[in-house]
């Protein structure tokens, strides 16, 4: 606060400097000074509860959903496994009659990736296969691969599922390869690999690549000794409970699928495209077929991450899936990542300190996804789209909702 003697000070001095015109001017600021002093600071606003920053980011999530007025979305946030925040925006049909409900089923795209990757690492802790074995040891197939590199031993095991193979991103003609039941996915995907190339030296950078991940899922599928899938659904999905999860529509989960649609280059709509994957995308089962939802991704992130407890140690111990939150490698840009089966973001906090989100993005005909976890708060946010091609960024939006609950939990 300001005292009368420093303003009376300040009169005395300002009377020798200044002309009476100035004078007067100053004297009003002065005691608008003193004045300002006098007065009570205000208190600080509250940070926001946990309950008031998943409010509002879910009503954030709805304003967006609801201003592109095009499909619907599933949202949810999870703390410490307990449910804060589930709910469904817009509509789940093309038709726009069936609103859209946080236990709806949307095809998560690449997000099946991490999945691919924990179940080889169950069969790593097993001993069933190693980090450092060659590819070619369960899928002797690759070797056949145009590879430019012949002088290096080929991609290892821990290479597929860390995108640092070498590996191109797609077979070329890959339509030809988009089809076919999930059943046949693998003799689809050996049948492209007449049109795989390595563009880098093994080991030597990241590449993302879908190629990659269905070698990876078909030596889950030789070091298991049973179909992926079967294997997948077994001993990784129905152990943790997520019994909404599926590789393809069965009877009992198909009502509950949202229709998906694709904005089209000048706008239209194509429903028929995502309509006709559901009964088959080729050779992507391992690198993009699953159907999940906001609860079982809510559940597969804190697997995923490293919490402890039943059922999650039961399938793989814990230390083994901490250690994994380890294995990541730089994208490019050092603020990103790319590990055995998870994508690491470093994100801006609203409390104006960064902190570190695990998780993936996905995208497929008509869908979009977006799963995200900062496993010190063990918060996770999750964010499901039945619309593809319309712009909206789902990750970046799944990050700043869980900046904001992030901030609130420390």
């Amino acid at each position: 606060m300001t005292s009368p003697g420093i303003v009376a000070g300040g009169m005395m001095f300002l009377r020798c400097l200044l002309p009476r015109t100035n004078r007067c001017r100053a004297v009003l600021l002065l005691f608008a000074v003193g004045f300002a002093g006098c007065a009570a600071t205000p208190d600080p606003e509250p940070p926001p509860t946990v309950s008031e920053a998943a409010t509002a980011a879910a009503g954030e999530i709805r304003r967006v959903i609801e201003e592109d007025g095009r499909g619907g979305a599933a949202f949810g946030i999870v703390v410490a496994g307990e449910t804060v925040v589930a709910e469904g925006f817009g509509f789940a049909d093309t038709e726009g009659e069936t609103p859209a409900r946080a236990d709806h089923l949307y095809r998560i795209g690449s997000i099946t990736k991490p999945v691919t990757a924990m179940a080889m690492l169950r069969l790593v802790h097993l001993e069933e296969a190693r980090f450092g074995d060659p590819v070619t040891e369960f899928v002797p197939e690759l070797a056949e691969v145009e590879n430019p590199y012949s002088w290096t031993p080929g991609p290892s095991i821990f290479q597929l599922a860390t995108m640092t193979a070498g590996l191109a991103r797609e077979p070329r003609n890959l339509p030809r390869y988009l089809v076919g039941a999930p059943q046949d996915w693998l003799d689809t995907a050996l049948r492209a690999l007449a049109e795989v190339s390595f563009e880098y030296e093994p080991g030597t950078r990241y590449q993302y690549s879908n190629i990659g991940y269905a070698m990876l899922g078909a030596a889950v599928e030789r070091a298991a000794g049973e179909p992926f899938m079967d294997h997948v659904r077994d001993n990784l999905l129905a152990p943790l409970g997520m019994e909404s999860s599926t590789f393809f529509p069965v009877p009992q989960l198909e009502e509950r699928i949202a229709e998906g649609v694709t904005v089209t280059d000048d706008g239209s709509l194509d429903a028929e495209t995502p309509a006709r994957e559901h009964a088959g995308r080729g050779y992507k089962v391992p690198n993009g077929a699953l159907y999940s939802t906001v609860e079982d991704l809510g559940v597969f992130l804190r697997f995923l991450t490293g919490m402890e407890g039943e059922p999650f140690d039961g399938v793989i111990p814990a230390s083994v899936r901490q250690d994994n939150l380890t294995k990541a490698f730089a994208t490019g840009d050092l603020a990103s990542g790319y590990g055995f089966g998870f994508m690491s973001r470093r994100v801006d906090g609203a409390d104006g300190d960064p902190f570190t989100a695990y998780g993936h993005g996905g995208s497929v005909a008509g869908y979009r996804a977006a799963a995200w976890i900062e496993p010190e708060t063990d918060a996770a946010v999750i964010l499901l789209r039945n619309v593809g091609g319309d712009g909206l960024n789902l990750s970046e939006l799944s990050l700043a909702a869980l900046a904001e609950v992030v901030a609130a939990l420390r």
